[in-house]
This record gives structure tokens, C-alpha cells and sequence, in this order.
């Protein structure tokens, strides 16, 4: 038997979905951060989450690069595969909610400088995994995978979501970009991205509903991927928020206090579809 069988073993089951808790724990140490109240060690707690998933994003890169190096039948099985492949999306949300820890939290622990450059290079890096997987593993459904009828569940989110998280903390970043042109520039790209992610996200939502109601749930193992359509609506408020916030910066006093008005006009309605959806 070959010496690699037990590591194969071990890789077979490795996914692209791992990278889901990345963003799970980083997520947290970011909400801890952004209360509005101020806890007795709320603040340390939010920066040992953040470690805690920076680590966790380490360890899972290293993870990757040794599974398609060393056993690329395994990979190239998961990007084929009807259900995995969604998830490949997980990953560059998993780099950008480390990165927007790094600004919020980790400035504290390694020197607002780092972070910020830190967080440019994370948020460049999954922007353009995220715009990757929006237009790939969707070109893949249409051309090449077989897809049923009651197919559809909330991992086809995945890939289509990270857009919308570049657009969040995209609007985050726009401070640290000299006024002019870049800013200018930035700001609309990242709300290109929010349009982007947002569309694609109601169509697929509209088929999970129809799903439900044609085929039902299909299956208990799907059920907790309805939980996946509460992320880019929320996702999507954040967005709408930030960047309206952000746009006092970027772009006229008259088309700033429009977008922020859009933020509340889109923002309010989403959160009651979440509720109704929850």
C-alpha cells in the first residue's frame, strides 16, 4: 500500500466548504468589534476570534495547496462535483473576513499600518476569487454539470456572494485612498459589485423558493442551506449601508445623500424579507 494512502484518506474529505468556518469565526470577532455597546472584554474576545480564524485561514490555505499538489484527482473531483463546487466561493469570503478583522481588530495586535496593507491584499485577493467563481462556477452549471430539477439549495449562493462582501469592505477601505479619482473609482466599482452579487443572489433565491414549493425540502441534508439566504441579504444591507455611508467621500454631496436615502429604501424592506425568511 502506498505511504500516502492514509493522508489520502484524510484529503478525500477535505473541502472547499472548511473555508465556511473561516468566515463563521471571523465573522463573529468583527460583530464583537462593531457593537454599539462596550462590554468588559468584549474587545479581547474579538481579538482572539480574529486570531483564532487568521490561523484557522493559514492552516486550510496550507491544506489546499497540499491537496491539489499531491493528490489533484481528489481536487479537480470536488470543482466537478454538483454540490462542492458551490463552495469554492467560500474561500475568498474567508480571505476578506480575516482582512476586515485585520482593519477592525488586528490594527490593536500588529499596528494599524499592517493592517491596513494586510487588509488591501486579502480584499484584492478575494475580489478577484470572487468575481472568479461569480462568473465560473455558474458558466459551469449551464455548460457542463448535470443539474436537476430540484436542484437547486442554498451552496449555489456561494459562489455569487463574495462580490457583495467585496462591496462591504470595499466601502471600508475607501479612506485609506487619496480623494480624486481612485476613490471615485473604487466606490463605484464596489457598488458594481453589490448590483452584481445582488441579482444573481434574488434569481437563485426565487429557485430555492420554487424548489420548496414544487419538490420540498429534498432531503434533511439540504435543510441547513437555507440558512445560506439570510447571508447575502444581510450581506446586502451591510453593503448598501456602508457604501452609502462612504459615499460623502467619494462622489457629490447630491448623489451621496441619495445613496445613503438608498441605503434605508433598500435596507429596510430586505431586512423584513430576512425576517419572514428566518
Amino acid at each position: 500500500m502506498s505511504t500516502d494512502a492514509p493522508e489520502t484518506a484524510r484529503l478525500q474529505y477535505f473541502g472547499p466548504n472548511w473555508f465556511a468556518s473561516v468566515m463563521g469565526t471571523g465573522i463573529v470577532a468583527t460583530a464583537a468589534a462593531s457593537l454599539p455597546v462596550h462590554l468588559p472584554g468584549l474587545r479581547a474576545f474579538a481579538e482572539g476570534v480574529w486570531v483564532i480564524a487568521t490561523a484557522l485561514l493559514v492552516l486550510l490555505i496550507v491544506a489546499v495547496t497540499v491537496q491539489w499538489v499531491r493528490h489533484p484527482k481528489v481536487a479537480r473531483g470536488q470543482v466537478r462535483n454538483p454540490q462542492m463546487t458551490h463552495f469554492y466561493g467560500a474561500a475568498p469570503m474567508a480571505l476578506m473576513t480575516v482582512g476586515l478583522g485585520a482593519l477592525l481588530i488586528g490594527r490593536d495586535l500588529i499596528g494599524t499600518r499592517f493592517a491596513v496593507d494586510l487588509d488591501w491584499v486579502l480584499w484584492t485577493a478575494g475580489t478577484i476569487g470572487g468575481l472568479f467563481t461569480a462568473m465560473t462556477i455558474p458558466y459551469l452549471m449551464f455548460t457542463q454539470l448535470e443539474v436537476g430539477p430540484d436542484a437547486a439549495f442554498g451552496g449555489w449562493l456561494m459562489p455569487v456572494v463574495p462580490p457583495m462582501v467585496s462591496a462591504a469592505s470595499g466601502a471600508l477601505l475607501l479612506p485609506y485612498l487619496p480623494p480624486g479619482t481612485a476613490r471615485t473609482t473604487m466606490f463605484y466599482g464596489c457598488f458594481a459589485m453589490f448590483g452584481l452579487s445582488l441579482i444573481a443572489a434574488l434569481i437563485i433565491i426565487t429557485m430555492i423558493w420554487s424548489r420548496l414549493a414544487h419538490y420540498g425540502t429534498s432531503g434533511s441534508a439540504r435543510v441547513p442551506t437555507l440558512w445560506i439566504v439570510l447571508g447575502p441579504l444581510g450581506q446586502g444591507i451591510t453593503a448598501a449601508g456602508l457604501l452609502g455611508t462612504a459615499a460623502a467621500s467619494a462622489v457629490s454631496p447630491e448623489l451621496a445623500s441619495a445613496m445613503n436615502v438608498f441605503a434605508v429604501l433598500f435596507g429596510v424592506p430586505v431586512w423584513g424579507f430576512a425576517v419572514l425568511w428566518i
